[in-house]
């Protein structure tokens, strides 16, 4: 006669701070001490949002909320939202309006979410969301009963993989495997780590240490366990949840967001001897070990071959020529052309915001392919007289020919000019005109006229 444990499964919470600004990573650490003195385990997803297993049977979910917003609205003043589901995807969205999704109850809960909610799985963009919709599919229970194959087919792998989420199908636990002692790095400094510019400085070498040990058997982590020891003797440990294919300066960086916390906390402190709280251990302990194949997942399923190659590419480039060598460009709000772009050093620094609605006056598309070399030029009439771009929002007389570079090249068709007039209210007030002009030698260029100065600001194909 054989006996058959069976373990009981858990349920997930995850807490989301209301107000809570995403670039003060350091200042987030009082938050999770407070939820320290409630559960055992956290896991961080990002600053300002963590997720907490909650074993089934173990007591009522409302009032372990409760009691948790009550901890950290009375510890560290700062309000918050918790969510309780089955699966994590559910539980993010229900800390969104502060609800408990009843057990089982997760698929009837999603299908009626806004298909925009996609976007919590870091899988979907917005623009994808746009389609769906004027496809009619205005909710994930709807997109979740799409055939498969149709929805790979048209939108790639990374969206269907949201689709078997939104169905329950694609789960991530929270619970991680312990990692074999011989997994784990430290640093152990010959004087202690008392500001976080020296303990930062051990980061990045800490974490290169442990990824070349896990690949050298073949493995990648999907969690981080970060530990400090202190000269005083206190131990704090802290867990992050990572993308299993990481590289060295983005596990460096969430090593640094803990170090800052920790450190900013003890500085805060009555304590006078700084040596108490100065960190004479430093130790990065892998979780949730996966085999290094599968080491090309993101944080819910399989990355497409090409990612992981591309990924590589990149931070081979960086460990070549530097962190900010590989600059990652983005659109983002502005009106004119060296605004509408900006640029982020790629796993280093965050990536401009995305543009937040209408620029009334932007330039339209197709945008130049060649911006940026700002060409001194002259605009002449028939006559050969200067063009010039009237306060009224019109020109002096029609553009005949283009003067670049010791040669006068006729215009062969143009359009405008667009008037802009900015910030007319504050000392940074600008004013200027925009015409498009397509020359005889085929040439096409994007001239502003400003302060009676004409310039090519931008070419096209």
């Amino acid at each position: 006669m054989s006996v058959r444990v069976r373990r009981a499964g858990s349920r997930v919470l995850v807490m989301r701070l209301v107000d809570w600004d995403a670039d003060d990573s350091a200042g987030f650490e009082p938050v999770l001490d407070a939820l320290d003195l409630l559960t055992p385990y956290v896991e961080v997803l990002e600053p300002g949002v963590v997720a907490v297993p909650l074993r089934r049977g173990a007591g009522d979910e409302a009032v372990f909320c409760e009691a948790l917003i009550d901890t950290v609205a009375g510890l560290v003043d700062q309000d918050c939202l918790t969510g309780v589901a089955d699966g994590l995807f559910a539980a993010v969205l229900a800390a969104r309006e502060g609800r408990i999704v009843p057990a089982g109850r997760d698929a009837a809960f999603l299908a009626r979410r806004d298909i925009r909610d996609l976007q919590a799985t870091g899988l979907v963009d917005p623009e994808t969301c746009e389609t769906l919709r004027h496809l009619g599919i205005d909710t994930i229970g709807a997109f979740r009963d799409l055939p498969g194959q149709a929805v790979a087919e048209r939108f790639g792998a990374a969206v269907r993989r949201a689709q078997l989420l939104a169905a329950g199908q694609l789960a991530r636990p929270l619970v991680p495997r312990p990692a074999a002692p011989e997994l784990t790095v430290a640093d152990t400094p010959e004087t202690p780590y008392a500001t976080v510019e020296q303990a930062v400085f051990a980061a990045r070498p800490l974490a290169e240490r442990l990824l070349r040990l896990l690949d050298a058997r073949n493995l990648a982590c999907t969690r981080v366990h970060i530990t400090a020891r202190t000269g005083s003797g206190m131990e704090r440990r802290r867990t992050w949840q990572l993308d299993p294919a990481i590289g060295a300066a983005e596990l460096s960086r969430r090593v640094r967001w803990q170090l800052e916390g920790w450190l900013s906390t003890s500085a805060a402190s009555e304590t006078a001897d700084e040596t108490a709280h100065a960190i004479t251990v430093l130790e990065l302990a892998p979780g949730g070990l996966i085999g290094l194949v599968a080491a090309g997942r993101g944080l819910w399923g399989d990355k497409a071959a090409r990612d992981v190659k591309a990924e590589a590419a990149l931070r081979h480039a960086q460990s070549r020529f530097g962190p900010d060598a590989v600059q990652i460009a983005a659109a983002t709000d502005g009106r004119d052309l060296d605004e509408r772009y900006g640029a982020a050093a790629w796993e280093v620094e965050h990536a401009p915001p995305p543009p937040s609605g209408p620029w009334p006056g932007t330039l339209p598309d197709p945008l130049p392919s060649l911006i940026g070399t700002d060409d001194h030029v002259a605009v002449l009439d028939a006559a050969g007289a200067p063009v010039q771009a009237l306060a009224r929002g019109d020109l002096s007389a029609s553009p005949a020919m283009v003067a670049l570079g010791g040669k006068q090249v006729p215009v062969v068709a143009w359009a405008g000019p667009w008037p802009v007039s900015e910030r007319w209210w504050s000392p940074a007030a600008r004013r200027y005109a925009r015409l498009q002009v397509e020359l005889a030698d085929g040439r096409a260029a994007l001239l502003v006229c400003e302060g009676g100065q004409w310039k090519a600001v931008g070419w096209y194909d």
